[in-house]
């Protein structure tokens, strides 16, 4: 039987299997000479976006529940976020990088205390591994 720990961690690796769909799908778009990179890469960051908005919900609640002064801290990164949606490629995607490193450091410096270390190592972890690919399509973007 799986416990609450080992789900967070198969449903957090799980999540991470779509920001990677940019890259396979560019490289199989030079394979096989097909031009609908920048839509499925849009989808990839739209898909970051999503995530960023849920984190920042999570670390709201978090927040209220322990009373914190600063509730406006956890839900600066996604008001911003689909802000810059409705502006350049550039700046959005900019923003759900920035987002997801923001979330994390809410997480690990602000939540220091409320969040074991187990999950601290996790959202490292995932976030790093998230983020790579959203950092190489920034630049295949640049490179097309």
């Amino acid at each position: 039987m799986l416990t609450v720990k080992k789900k967070v961690i198969l449903l957090s690796c799980l999540g991470i299997i779509p920001f990677y769909f940019g890259i396979i799908i560019h490289f199989l778009s030079n394979f096989y000479n097909l031009k609908f990179f920048q839509q499925i890469n849009l989808v990839s960051f739209l898909y970051g976006g999503f995530i960023s908005s849920f984190l920042c919900g999570m670390q709201w609640i978090k927040f209220i529940e322990l009373k914190k002064r600063f509730l406006y801290f956890p839900m600066i990164p996604s008001v911003v976020l689909w802000i810059s949606f409705f502006s350049e490629i550039i700046f959005f995607q900019l923003t759900v990088i920035l987002s997801l490193l923001w979330c994390l450091y809410i997480d690990i410096s602000i939540l220091k205390n409320e969040n074991k270390q187990w999950f601290k190592k996790m959202r490292i972890i995932i976030t790093t591994v998230a983020i790579s690919p959203l950092v190489c399509n920034l630049f295949i973007n640049k490179i097309n």
